[in-house]
């Protein structure tokens, strides 16, 4: 039987996993563009493709073995980008452990080598980002970087 172990998390993050910090209003994020959510999308898909094939697991083991919950994250702030003219759909660092797990369960359950290394390229573009993550704010529930077009009113 196959196992998928969980990533522990260091004593800074607190008992929370960092989730106080969040609530707080510290909302860190980097904007993605298109060819970078192009990329976590298919390092998603690869890896939840090969994990389904391979490991036989259920679909919740599955979807957060694969990364494939961040895709369900992005899908709402891509759309908010799309209506309000932004420039880059945000991603909040603590984000990032879904790519790092779906590269990982990719790299243990023999991933295409060509995915393999797109997705460690992807993954060190994304920790140069985090490094210039600001603070981002919720509109209408959904993460949005500052400086973002305004909302402007239908009536």
């Amino acid at each position: 039987m196959l196992r998928y172990w969980k990533r522990r998390r260091s004593n800074t993050e607190g008992q929370d996993g960092g989730r106080a910090r969040e609530r707080s209003g510290e909302l860190r994020a980097f904007g993605l563009s298109q060819r970078e959510i192009q990329a976590v999308a298919r390092l998603i898909g690869h890896t939840h493709h090969l994990l389904a094939q391979r490991s036989g697991s259920d679909d919740d083991t599955l979807r957060s073995a694969s990364g494939a919950e961040l895709l369900s994250l992005l899908y709402p702030r891509i759309g908010l980008v799309i209506a309000r003219g932004g420039s880059g759909a945000a991603m909040q660092v603590a984000e990032i452990r879904h790519v790092e797990a779906a590269i990982l369960n990719l790299e243990s359950y023999g991933g295409h080598e060509t995915v393999l290394c797109e997705g460690y390229t992807l993954l060190a573009r994304l920790q140069e980002l985090a490094g210039e993550a600001c603070e981002a704010q919720l509109v209408d529930g959904v993460l949005a970087l500052p400086g973002q077009a305004p909302h402007i009113s239908c009536s």
